[in-house]
């Protein structure tokens, strides 16, 4: 190591990297650079012996070939001993998610935590373990962001191609088929006896289900989301994993949801996670990120100087990397002015039309707690266990959520009839 790396390495040291993600992401990156020092990362990892990325908030362990251990800070410790699971979690082709940032190009640049696409995966698959839903639900929760390309959602600002016909697929949606078809993870599913339905997370309610209701997939990113922004205490995010459970049932029911027991816990997460939406997410400033490096990458793939495949076949750093050294003169200086000036003002800002605005509208089960629950010991109005949106036991939420879209919106300039 050279001595001007040794010298930042011990400045980052001296930093409280626990709570400064900047310096979180100056150490990853100087300990990850090549001799050069430029951003690439070491491909550490193989199928013998996977070694991926520590995320955020999760590490994983490889004791034997035939079991690990994932370490969680949200969800605690986790041994796995499923063969198929096992078998995925050494599989390059689901590890590559480790190297690729849940929030793409501001994660990369250190504006945001690095929450890695793989951690993500984990969480989504512990979840639904948690409720004890079938394995092929728990495969479908693991595989169900498989296809996510280097930084992640900037892809979708790139211009590479119209998503779904207008049904609001993202990128790594439409080619999700042809990319599973270039691993090796069908030839896995289908040893340990699985079929290529575990593909298709929206089969899978406990995984995926139409927002603004809970789901692994939503759930896990809300509840990292909202503890790394410092939105949601980590006891908080904590105390929503001990109370999710699927209704009516983990396995048969094919209306089977996640909800939470607590009425009071779900207001927290559903406000944590509007605050997130309206500071991270769909936050002016950060889409100005995502459509100036998307602007980037889309001219360059459309160029020829990139190809689509290292969208793919590389991590976010190495991306990055092949992207400056590939791409014009102005493309060139739009990197270097993304790396410099960090995250613009957002007062000036509008927000593009077509921002997804997400908000949670989480379904409570028999009404949880709250002052307001006079029919608490009977499990809800009316007696027996009752489920319903938060919106409907607490009808200020379904106001403060409507006020919130509405604003949203007029940031779009889309007037409400």
């Amino acid at each position: 190591m050279s001595q001007l790396k040794s010298i930042l390495l011990q400045l980052t040291a001296a930093l409280s990297l626990d709570t400064i993600p900047q310096a979180k992401q100056l150490e990853a990156t100087l300990t990850m650079s090549d001799s050069t020092g430029s951003l690439a990362p070491k491909s550490n990892w193989n199928s013998i012996n996977p070694k991926p990325e520590p995320g955020y908030f999760q590490t994983i362990q490889y004791p034997s070939a035939d079991h690990l251990i994932i370490h969680d800070t949200l969800y605690g410790t986790h041994t796995i001993t499923e063969p198929v699971l096992v078998s995925l979690l050494q599989s390059p082709s689901l590890l590559r998610l480790s190297s690729v940032c849940q929030h793409g190009i501001t994660g990369l640049l250190g504006f945001t935590p690095r929450v890695t696409r793989l951690e993500h995966s984990i969480g989504a698959f512990l979840l639904v373990r948690k409720v004890n839903a079938t394995l092929s639900e728990q495969v479908a929760a693991l595989l169900h962001d498989i296809s996510h390309t280097a930084l992640s959602h900037v892809v979708d600002w790139a211009g590479l191609s119209t998503p779904g016909s207008g049904s609001g697929e993202s990128f790594h949606e439409v080619h999700k088929t042809r990319f599973v078809e270039s691993t090796d993870l069908p030839s896995i599913i289908a040893r340990h006896g699985f079929g290529p339905e575990v593909f298709n997370e929206g089969s899978f309610p406990l995984v995926e289900s139409p927002a603004p209701h809970l789901c692994a997939d939503r759930l896990d990113y809300a509840l990292r989301d909202a503890v790394g922004f410092g939105k949601l205490d980590l006891q908080d995010a904590r105390r929503v994993y001990t109370s999710v459970m699927a209704y009516p049932d983990a396995t048969t029911s094919p209306h089977r949801m996640l909800v939470l027991t607590d009425r009071d816990l779900a207001m927290t997460l559903a406000r944590a996670y509007l605050a997130v939406d309206r500071d991270v997410w769909s936050n002016p400033a950060h889409i100005s990120v995502y459509q100036r490096a998307g602007r980037v990458i889309g001219d360059a793939i459309r160029s020829g100087v990139v190809r689509e495949s290292d969208l793919w076949g590389l991590s976010d750093r190495e991306f990055w990397k092949v992207l400056r050294e590939a791409t014009d003169e102005v493309g060139k200086e739009s990197m270097r002015r993304l790396e410099v000036e960090g995250l613009p003002e957002d007062e000036n800002l509008g927000l593009p039309v077509g921002t997804k605005v997400r908000t949670l509208d989480p379904d409570v089960l028999g009404g949880g707690g709250g002052d307001d629950d006079d029919d608490a010991e009977a499990g809800g109005p009316g007696g027996g266990l009752t489920c319903q949106a938060l919106s409907v036991w607490c009808p200020a939420w379904a106001e403060e959520r409507t006020a919130y879209i509405l604003a949203r919106k007029r940031l779009q300039g889309i007037e409400s009839s």
